[in-house]
């Protein structure tokens, strides 16, 4: 069991966000972004306390999902067998929130994801002489 190609890796998580996702997806959409993952895989919402277990069931939560979503790719890092993915996911017209999910991969496939989702803040004022705004 050797580590994954890390342009494989990169080519598999590419797939995985271009596929069209909530109402928008076809469930060829969500065969297609579901592909990534091993038949055991695990998706985990440490923030919820929620678990997913298994692709099938991958898919048919996101297949019932109730929102359009709008991913935006903000960058992909890693190698071998972990890899960060930076994010951010609109739900309907909502406000964008900012996304880190770590996949981790067995075998060519992702055995496990972890998703955090957070909402974006201003800061406050007190701060503002040593920290810079980014875009």
């Amino acid at each position: 069991m050797g580590s994954m190609d890390d342009q494989d890796a990169r080519r598999l998580i590419k797939e995985h966000f271009d596929a069209p996702q909530g109402l928008e997806a076809t469930r060829a959409d969500q065969e297609r972004s579901a592909a990534i993952y091993a038949d055991h895989a695990v998706i985990e919402f440490p923030q919820g306390r929620e678990r997913i277990r298994g692709r099938e069931n991958i898919i048919a939560f996101r297949s019932a999902y109730p929102a359009r979503l709008k991913i935006e790719m903000h960058r992909t890092v890693g190698s071998g067998d972990l890899w960060v993915n930076e994010y951010t996911i609109q739900y309907d017209d909502g406000r964008p929130l900012n996304v880190a999910g770590i996949m981790e991969f067995r075998d060519g496939k992702v055995f496990r994801e972890r998703i955090y989702i957070t909402e974006p803040w201003e800061p406050p004022q007190w701060r503002a002489e040593w920290v810079e705004p980014m875009e």
